[in-house]
């Protein structure tokens, strides 16, 4: 059976960390690509658990820290031999040189996997720990990433929030953009690394403008299939990932063709979290259950009280109740007993009225549930069996 899920995007699971992903099977004629759903989903996971990391995890040969060393000013970038301060002050506005050099990006925005450059060094465990306790060195991330936007046509518009809106030269920098392709992969770095470092929350707002430009505004449209494919699913916040891919599929044209998540779900036509799914009709029978023991409870209490006014008033001796009454007792109504002088008239109109008595019992049972409920026509004596059933 087809379905618009893919195997390996755990977006819409509330997945464990131990726990292997159900398998899913991705439409046929799709457009979104298997390899990138698989890259961004392997990203995810090397995020977990970054800041309780224990250094004694450390592979031998691994002491070296390389990348931290850099961004603290101790070494420079190689092969370029760039200072990290050179970056930010000399290479700002220099968008022919950000353009055609390939080698830099590797040292501004490292990873856990190995890039285009030999000549950097894979992020560690170990500087992923430190660097995100580092204030300082979050700080010169943040103006590698002002850099970058830069050259995009972006700016950072707010520091503490993340969010970004266009620069004064978007028109130019998006030209350049929407040619090359190789800034898509950039992109997507940077993200990675935003998300990896500590600074997640820079993470949505910019997909989130990337999707306004791309799917609302019809710019950029050699970025879209990237937008999609990669820049979602780089959010690490679950919450975050599923609310932009729900304003990915409201803007998407045309919608039957979204593959980047459940349609069903996107669309509203079944509710995604279970707990939000189950929880009330759960309150509501549950209550409706508690509702229904009661009933029964005072059922059976009035069944027992009816037995005890039988053994102590047989018919033969029946008194009337006003002669023999005490404070000790209970009063019983009229319809259920009578004198000793109409007992035998009555008999017949004693069983009828006691009869009707439990059928209205019967009766206020009808809001009770499933197999609970009681039939108001059913007799006192196949009630009784079925309560000792149970």
């Amino acid at each position: 059976m087809e379905s618009d899920e893919c195997e390996w995007d755990s977006t819409w699971e509330d997945e464990d960390e131990n726990k292997t992903p159900r398998k899913k099977v991705l439409q046929r004629r799709s457009q979104r690509k298997i390899y990138a759903a698989k890259d961004m989903q392997n990203f995810r996971h090397s995020c977990r658990n970054l800041d309780g990391y224990k250094d004694d995890h450390d592979k031998p040969g691994q002491g070296r820290l390389y990348n931290l060393e850099f961004y603290r000013g101790q070494i420079k970038s190689s092969p370029d031999d760039v200072h990290i301060d050179e970056f930010h002050q000399k290479w700002w506005g220099k968008y022919d040189l950000l353009q055609d050099v390939q080698t830099f990006t590797q040292w501004l925005f490292p990873l856990q996997t190995q890039g285009v450059n030999p000549s950097a060094h894979v992020l560690t465990k170990k500087e992923i720990k430190l660097f995100r306790k580092d204030k300082q060195l979050k700080s010169k991330l943040v103006k590698s990433y002002k850099l970058m936007l830069d050259f995009y046509g972006i700016r950072l518009v707010n520091e503490s929030t993340g969010e970004v809106a266009c620069a004064s030269n978007w028109e130019q920098r998006f030209r350049n953009l929407n040619r090359y392709s190789n800034n898509n992969l950039r992109i997507t770095r940077i993200l990675k690394c935003l998300g990896t470092l500590g600074l997640e929350h820079y993470q949505a707002p910019l997909v989130k403008f990337y999707l306004q430009e791309t799917l609302v505004k019809g710019q950029l449209q050699n970025v879209k299939q990237s937008v999609l494919d990669y820049f979602m699913f780089a959010i690490l916040d679950k919450s975050e990932r599923r609310e932009l891919i729900r304003f990915a599929f409201n803007h998407f044209k045309p919608q039957e063709q979204f593959v980047w998540g459940p349609k069903k779900i996107l669309s509203g036509q079944v509710v995604h979290y279970k707990k939000e799914n189950m929880d009330q009709p759960k309150e509501n029978k549950q209550s409706g259950i508690a509702e229904d023991q009661k009933k029964r409870v005072k059922l059976h209490e009035s069944k027992h009280k009816m037995k005890k006014v039988d053994a102590s008033h047989p018919p033969e001796k029946m008194e009337s109740k006003k002669d023999h009454q005490n404070k000790d007792e209970p009063v019983i109504p009229d319809k259920l007993i009578g004198t000793n002088s109409d007992q035998g008239a009555n008999k017949s109109s004693q069983c009828s009225s006691e009869n009707k008595g439990v059928e209205k019992l019967f009766q206020d049972m009808s809001l009770g549930v499933g197999d609970d409920v009681c039939s108001p026509h059913q007799t006192k004596e196949s009630y009784e069996m079925s309560e000792m059933s149970q």
